[in-house]
């Protein structure tokens, strides 16, 4: 029996609700929506979830995605790939999918990347913008919550910020999506959203989105949309101008389920829930001898992270101990976040990562703790 405990990474199991859309999905014949709207299309519904879910003031500004990585990309690449030498303010907190774009720019065009360092709780200051914003400044972006951390960011504050400096602002809102209350429409300024699906919002993978605040962001990616088929050029109009292809129906599909599961049980309860397991594992891995915890600001375990490395185990060993002897199902290493952990001093072997979600229990926690706990006791050989 597994303890399953990655699901920063995916949320595992699933709602029965999500696994039963993508079978009714599979199991009807194949159809090739029209993806402006009306009849029984699909990508229309999930649309629609999640324009409530985030409080988007029209469905039309949620574009569909094969995954927040896409979505991150459409954004960096759709703003910048015109701008060479354009400055960019991010921070070390960010997942690859922010800073390899940055660098692939950085090195054919000359973007200038500039990283605000988090405080000591983990958490980036915000007036830290009045420094580092230029007159070249094209873009802002940030992230939702450490993948890393799990620290919850002020993004609301940015945005104000970057709206007072007219610059757009993206927001990686991949490990905050479900889990952390978003409200788009009362965000002021040009603010741009990427999501997972697979993740808080417990949908299957191969899906995501991107929430447009305009039709102004150049396409990047562009073909068959199922409609306006007599068109040389690709529709401008939300939010066809960002979608080409086959759309993934049966993740489309899983994902209004997921999203429909989270509105039900509702965010706050969801990161209550969350938030009570963190702290549970903090509480029993802080008192021993050896384990050294990632920082967490307001103690708001809400995104349900907590990274941890131990005294005497490699992390990578600490990490096959737990899946191989205990059957707990964690993620070691850099977590695809290395700036991270360079300010952590943890770049040689990165952290254990422990994530929590809905269907945790503290049952889980304990058999975790009581597992690191024993290797406390046993450090490793090599």
């Amino acid at each position: 029996m597994i303890t399953y405990l990655n699901n920063a990474a995916t949320t595992f199991p699933k709602p029965p609700e999500v696994i039963e859309a993508v079978r009714a999905c599979l199991e009807r014949p194949p159809g090739e929506p029209g993806r402006s709207g009306g009849g029984e299309d699909p990508t229309q519904a999930c649309r629609q979830a999640l324009a409530e879910l985030f409080h988007v003031p029209n469905a039309s500004q949620v574009i569909l995605t094969p995954s927040a990585t896409y979505s991150l990309n459409q954004v960096i690449f759709g703003l910048l790939q015109d701008e060479p030498g354009a400055h960019v303010v991010t921070s070390t907190l960010e997942h690859n999918s922010v800073l390899r774009p940055l660098e692939h720019l950085r090195r054919r065009q000359g973007t200038v990347v500039t990283h605000l360092e988090p405080g000591a709780d983990g958490t980036l200051d915000p007036s830290e913008l009045l420094s580092t914003v230029r007159e070249d400044t094209r873009l802002i972006a940030v992230t939702q919550a450490s993948n890393v951390t799990g620290c919850v960011q002020p993004i609301e504050v940015f945005s104000q910020f970057a709206a007072d400096a007219q610059i757009p602002l993206l927001i990686d809102a991949s490990q905050g999506a479900g889990a952390v209350e978003l409200d788009y429409g009362a965000l002021p300024g040009r603010v741009f959203v990427a999501f997972a699906g697979h993740k808080g919002l417990f949908g299957p993978t191969g899906v995501g989105g991107l929430i447009m605040p305009d039709d102004r962001l150049p396409q990047t990616f562009v073909g068959g949309t199922g409609v306006q088929s007599e068109n040389p050029m690709h529709p401008t109009e939300l939010p066809l101008r960002h979608e080409a292809g086959t759309m993934n129906l049966p993740g489309i599909a899983g994902l209004t389920a997921g999203v429909n599961f989270v509105r039900r049980r509702g965010i706050d309860e969801l990161g209550r829930q969350r938030a009570e397991l963190v702290r549970t594992i903090r509480h029993r891995l802080e008192p021993l001898p050896g384990v050294r915890l990632s920082p967490l600001a307001h103690d708001d375990g809400r995104a349900g992270i907590v990274s941890f490395t131990l005294a005497g185990w490699p992390t990578e060993e600490l990490g096959y101990l737990l899946q191989e002897s205990y059957g707990i199902e964690i993620r070691s290493g850099l977590h695809c976040a290395p700036k991270v952990h360079a300010g952590m001093g943890t770049s040689s072997g990165g952290s254990i990562r422990v994530s929590v979600a809905a269907f945790n229990s503290l049952s889980d926690v304990e058999q975790l703790a009581s597992a690191v706990g024993a290797a406390v006791e046993a450090p490793c050989a090599k």
